[in-house]
């Protein structure tokens, strides 16, 4: 099993400590989500998020984060405040993991990250 997957399995369901972080770092995200009542969208944000880190060099996860990353920019959303998404994603899943985070762990997400932001503009 691959490291991110391995450690996925370790942090059960970050989805409130993300977006938490999220809306912390840059307040002026929180107001996109008021309509987001029942949590889907912040639920297929995520699932998408996870989904190209497990497979960044895929067509499709390539694609995706690049007309997302256009989508959002319709939005109003900054470049820096759609990439620190994944950043913030990883950080949370690393600080839930605690000691079970490697360093192999941890290369493996910021390489997959760095790849994936890369391929995507």
């Amino acid at each position: 099993m691959d490291p991110i997957t391995a450690s996925l399995e370790l942090v059960g369901d970050p989805s409130d400590a993300i977006y938490a972080r999220l809306f912390e770092r840059f307040p002026e995200t929180k107001e996109r989500f008021d309509r987001d009542v029942t949590g889907s969208i912040r639920a297929e944000m995520l699932t998408m998020v996870f989904d190209c880190l497990m497979n960044p060099a895929g067509p499709y996860q390539t694609g995706l984060v690049r007309t997302e990353r256009v989508n959002h920019d319709g939005f109003g959303t900054p470049a820096e405040v759609f990439d620190s998404l994944f950043w913030i994603v990883r950080d949370v899943c690393r600080e839930r993991a605690g000691a079970a985070w490697t360093s192999e762990t941890d290369s493996a997400w910021t390489g997959q990250i760095e790849r994936l932001l890369a391929a995507s503009k």
